[in-house]
């Protein structure tokens, strides 16, 4: 399939006062027409970042994009000036944000956010935006859309915020969507119903997906592909179901293993020993090395690349390399 966006050794970068850190280091990536790719790791592995500088909405004044390319539609979006962005911003590319209280204004009611991207983007009147927005909520499956669009954010529950978020997001028909964190802090029932409108919002509109989330089931329910991400890292990539068939990261793995089973007996879970390590102080060699249990003596000095060990599996460990594991 023809790729939609190509992210090309992106490397994102912090200035604080401990120094420079690199919170996404070299990776590439590629989201194809029609497709959902997944983002998965931990808090802290670089995922957010990683949309963010897709979008280009970090704080220029503490971090920078200091190499890479990311190219939208054949376009490299960091050769742009600021307005082809904002044009592209949330039209092109629109954006779903992990908590939907902190990204909707509270002094301005749900109907207006929504129009204003229709008119700033699409060029719509104000009764024509007012209009869009109305036939959005309705599109996303809210009730009494005329009387929600009248309301502000704090009169409604999470569920209704996270689909307005998304009517917000889709309201000028994006060809692909960010949803960082979509169904966070809802409930199962709630999280259901909101992965069901995603998925079907993108078959009728043919757009395509990129799914940051911590969350395998989600995974395993909505993507074609994943990306797993540890320490500003991709440390392996393939086809959701070699992942679950086939995992070859001791990272990977460890995630897996952490999943509750329905079948079998009782047994605890099992979990990852230690923490994302700080990227101001990333160990020598694997960054994963601290916590795997598996790891020799040469995985704590050599820094492995992320080579494909089979045709559309790549993994990031010398064990895996070698054929050690």
């Amino acid at each position: 399939m023809e790729e939609l966006l190509e992210v090309s050794g992106l490397r994102t970068e912090f200035v604080t006062d401990a120094g420079t850190i690199r919170a996404v280091d070299g990776i590439s990536l590629s989201v194809r027409k029609g497709e959902t790719l997944g983002i998965v790791g931990e808090s802290g592995c670089g995922k957010s970042i990683t949309s963010l500088s897709i979008m280009q909405l970090l704080p220029k004044r503490i971090s920078r994009i200091a190499e890479g390319k990311i190219s939208f539609e054949g376009r490299n979006m960091l050769d742009m000036s600021a307005d082809e962005v904002r044009d592209i911003r949330g039209n092109r590319i629109a954006m779903i944000f992990q908590e939907p209280m902190t990204s909707l204004n509270p002094v301005f009611k749900i109907g207006r956010q929504i129009s204003e991207s229709a008119r700033f983007h699409l060029k719509l009147g104000k009764k024509e935006a007012a209009e869009r927005a109305v036939e959005m909520l309705r599109k996303v499956g809210i009730p009494r859309p005329e009387k929600i669009a009248q309301q502000y954010a704090h009169q409604l529950s999470g569920g209704m915020r996270q689909r307005v978020m998304i009517a917000m997001a889709m309201v000028c028909n994006p060809q692909l969507l960010i949803a960082d964190e979509p169904t966070t802090a809802l409930d199962v029932t709630i999280q259901a119903q909101i992965l069901d409108l995603m998925r079907d919002l993108q078959q009728k509109e043919g757009m395509s997906i990129l799914m940051i989330t911590h969350d395998l089931g989600v995974v395993a329910e909505m993507c074609d592909r994943v990306v797993i991400m540890y320490a500003g890292q991709i440390v392996e990539e393939t086809d959701v179901k070699t992942l679950y068939k086939k995992p070859l990261h001791p990272y990977t793995r460890g995630l897996l293993a952490s999943l509750p089973q329905l079948a079998g007996e009782n047994e605890r879970l099992t979990s990852i020993p230690g923490q994302v390590p700080n990227p101001a102080q990333l160990p020598p060699g694997c960054r994963f090395a601290p916590r795997c249990p598996v790891k020799i003596d040469r995985c704590e000095t050599v820094q492995p690349e992320l080579l494909e060990v089979e045709p559309g599996h790549s993994c990031r460990c010398l064990l895996q390399q070698e054929g050690i594991i």
